[in-house]
């Protein structure tokens, strides 16, 4: 195992003669200099792979510049290092049994076990010490263990907005035996079932619950994800090292640890539009439309599963086959898979246009208001703080600026170099450049809250050219061989800074996409707080909904207690999206204090029950809305509902309350005189 590790396969019989003489010794070092560089890390010629290459030249320099594999003794720092991970993800454990506890989980120590886990890796694999197998298995292991503390945290349900969305249309699936069943809570995810399907299979195949089944493919397509990234830089390259670095770098995205990690469609579709490039770049025995069928079963899987993701797949492929033509460097096949794709992707879009032009239509129509009141000075945006007044802690508001001023410190220098040099570069390298130029959209983003949300979506692309150049630039690979030589943008290359910028970025960027420190695990009720919402008072009602209300039956209530109705009470919830409902009007009847007009509001809209949780009078929103996007004193609000809205139907002739747990009230509204109801 420490030959395999430290790359002496050829001489295990090395092991233990340094007593043989200062002689030996040095005969033996030379020797291991003179080993062949494993095959896993050989540069793939533009035939297999499909990309040009950076030609000799670059080749060279990046044998020259990248470090020399060192005697097998240093590999003894994987065990300990393997340990500390396991150290990692049991104080991540421990975390989470200290929310539930005490109710206030450690920020700090959150934190902190995360850099167990991701700073030790990031140390062993930019050292000198591992192979090149070596080194891309350490960059996998580090990969799932971050994405294991996400299980560790919640280990027997879904919790976050997103993700109790998605298990809704998986349910449906689970429970009908057909696909794009309805689903009110946000009507787009069923026509996009890729990541329920492949959830269902396992459980049928395993006998896995549904929530270990979902967890398995999030694993296996985390897996997917970094391997194709690393063999994509690596094709690009021609360095396994630049392409563990790349991964390294994209573990950095305001994305990976917080939304990329839940049980969410496009956590399943970014790994997939990697793993289209990665299968399309392999070397291909076959020759015309059939040599591209494999990448276009890949695209197909990626419409089936997120609409943006299958979009921005496209374009990347159409501007890469671009800069082919001016390059003049061809790919072969890449005109037909951008075609292919491009008939696949327009094709699944229509027959979800029904339910995907309104979603988009909103998301843009939000993102142009909050623009427009930011430039008229209307935005009531605060950094680092939640619509409830939480702030988060003076120490990672500063680690995230450091993070964002690292990383504009390091783009800035690759961007310049890279676009001067750029007639080396080949039309793979020129789109990462691209991707990588667009990087201010993220922090720019976070001016207003509709667009915060938008830009933290697109780390998940930006990041894959990012990670590409700056792992590039710093290795002086190719356009940045003159990078090597002193100049003003010349940069130490000491490993111990690369681990701590890398640390500072990825602690950052993990303040950035997660918010405020309640997000990350478990804690006490807080009102509209999506995870720190599903305590066991909204769990109780919702199962004794699913229990002796009638299945689909018209609810209506605030946003957690929606989507606990919908999962495990089975109800239909009545949202603006998926029946047409107006949000500012039937919204009052869960946040304005009684008026006559209650009983007319809750007949125009057909409200069979309506649940209210009396909580919701306790504070201001976590999220910036109790129920949905232009409810009633949306954006306005000051002050939570009275208590009196939300018992407002106790004394309402015809409703009826028939559950009460202290916190959350259900009532029958059927019984309400509503004109045409029978």
């Amino acid at each position: 195992m420490r030959a395999w590790i430290s790359g002496d396969d050829d001489e295990p019989a090395a092991e233990g003669q340094a007593e043989r003489g200062i002689a030996q010794l040095i005969d033996l070092s030379k020797q291991q200099q003179s080993l062949a560089r494993p095959a896993s890390s050989i540069p793939e010629t533009s035939e297999s792979s499909g990309l040009p290459e950076l030609g000799d030249a670059s080749r060279d320099a990046t044998s020259r510049e990248l470090p020399a594999v060192r005697p097998r003794v240093r590999a003894a720092w994987a065990g300990p290092v393997v340990l500390v991970v396991a150290l990692g993800i049991l104080g991540q454990a421990w975390v989470g049994y200290q929310g539930r506890i005490t109710g206030s989980p450690s920020s700090l120590l959150w934190y902190g076990t995360l850099c167990l886990i991701f700073t030790p890796c990031a140390a062993l694999i930019m050292s000198s010490w591992l192979t090149d197998r070596a080194r891309v298995w350490f960059t996998l292991f580090m990969s799932l263990a971050l994405l294991a503390t996400r299980f560790v945290l919640y280990p027997d349900q879904f919790v976050y907005h997103d993700e109790l969305i998605n298990y809704r249309v998986l349910l449906s699936i689970e429970q009908t035996k057909h696909l794009f069943t309805p689903n009110s809570l946000l009507p787009v995810t069923a026509d996009y079932p890729g990541m329920e399907i492949a959830t269902s299979a396992v459980h049928q195949l395993t006998g896995l619950s549904l929530h270990s089944s979902g967890m398995a493919v999030l694993f296996a397509v985390r897996l997917i994800m970094t391997l194709s990234l690393v063999r994509i830089t690596q094709r690009i390259s021609g360095s396994v090292t630049v392409g563990c670095l790349a991964a390294l770098i994209y573990a950095t995205n305001p994305q990976y640890i917080y939304f990329n990690s839940q049980y969410s469609y496009q956590s399943v579709a970014l790994p997939l539009c990697f793993f289209c490039v990665y299968v399309f770049t392999m070397e291909r025995k076959t020759q015309g439309l059939l040599a591209v069928l494999p990448s276009a079963a890949v695209i197909l899987a990626v419409a089936a599963s997120h609409h943006l993701s299958s979009l921005a797949l496209i374009v990347v492929l159409w501007v890469w086959y671009l800069f082919t033509r001016i390059t003049r460097r061809p790919v072969d096949q890449l005109l037909a898979l951008a075609i292919i794709g491009l008939v696949i992707i327009t094709a699944w879009t229509f027959m979800a246009r029904a339910v995907i032009v309104p979603y988009i239509s909103e998301i843009v129509r939000s993102s142009i208001t909050s623009i427009i009141e930011l430039l008229h000075g209307d935005s009531s945006h605060v950094f680092f703080t939640d619509s409830a007044g939480d702030r988060n802690p003076l120490w990672e508001v500063a680690l995230s600026v450091i993070s964002v001023l690292l990383i504009v410190a390091t783009l800035v220098p690759a961007l310049w170099h890279a676009f001067v040099r750029r007639r080396l570069l080949s039309a793979a390298a020129i789109v990462s450049l691209i991707m990588a130029a667009a990087y201010p959209i993220i922090p720019i983003g976070h001016l207003t809250d509709a667009t915060a949300e938008v830009s933290d979506r697109s780390s998940g692309f930006i990041y894959a050219g990012l990670a590409y150049l700056v792992a590039a630039w710093w290795f002086r690979i190719g356009p940045f061989r003159r990078h090597a030589r002193a100049s003003r943008f010349t940069v130490p290359r000491h490993t111990w800074l690369l681990v701590v910028a890398l640390t500072i970025s990825f602690v950052g960027g993990t303040v950035i996409g997660s918010g405020p420190s309640w997000l990350f695990g478990p804690g006490r009720y807080l009102v509209s707080a999506d995870n720190r919402s599903v305590d066991p008072l909204a769990l109780q009602a919702a199962r004794w909904e699913g229990q002796n209300l009638p299945p689909d039956s018209r609810v209506f209530t605030d946003r957690v207690n929606g989507l606990l109705a919908a999962v495990y009470g089975n109800q239909h919830v009545l949202t603006a999206l998926g029946d047409g409902i107006d949000e500012g009007t039937v919204s009052t009847l869960l946040l304005r204090q009684p008026t006559p007009a209650d009983v007319s509001v809750a007949c125009r809209a057909d409200v069979q029950f309506l649940i209210a949780d009396q909580r919701l009078a306790t504070s201001l929103p976590h999220v910036g809305l109790y129920i949905d996007v232009g409810e009633y004193q949306y954006r306005m609000r000051t002050a939570p509902p009275p208590p009196s809205a939300l018992t407002k139907f106790d004394n309402v002739p015809g409703a009826e309350r028939i559950f009460d747990n202290g916190a959350i009230r259900i009532y029958d509204l059927r019984g309400l005189s509503c004109a045409g109801r029978s």
